[in-house]
Parts: C-alpha cells; structure tokens; sequence
C-alpha cells in the first residue's frame, strides 16, 4: 500500500471520529472555543515535532 494512501486513510479516520469526541466534552461542561483551543494547541505540537523531526 502506498504511503499516501495510508495517510489520507488515517486521517480520514480520525475525521471520522473527531464528532464522538466533542460531543463528549460538550457534556462535560466544554465551549467550542475550549475544544478549538485544545484542537489547535494539539495539531500545533504534533507539527511542530513532526517538522523538527524531518528537518524542514
């Protein structure tokens, strides 16, 4: 299977199942601004590693 592919694989996957989870933190007491918040900071991170990692 080729690499791409199984990229848009997994992150079609984790789109997926993104709602399950906000729907979750909205019952506890979570704005959508605090999940942007935390969504943000999360991929900002994993970015950032990932950048660092690969030399860019």
């Amino acid at each position: 299977m080729k690499k791409g592919l199984l990229h848009a694989i997994l992150a079609s996957t984790l789109w997926a199942t993104v709602n399950s989870f906000i729907k979750q933190e909205l019952s506890y007491d979570f704005t959508p601004m605090n999940f942007s918040g935390i969504h943000f900071a999360t991929v900002e991170i994993i970015l950032f590693a990932y950048t660092r990692y690969k030399g860019i």
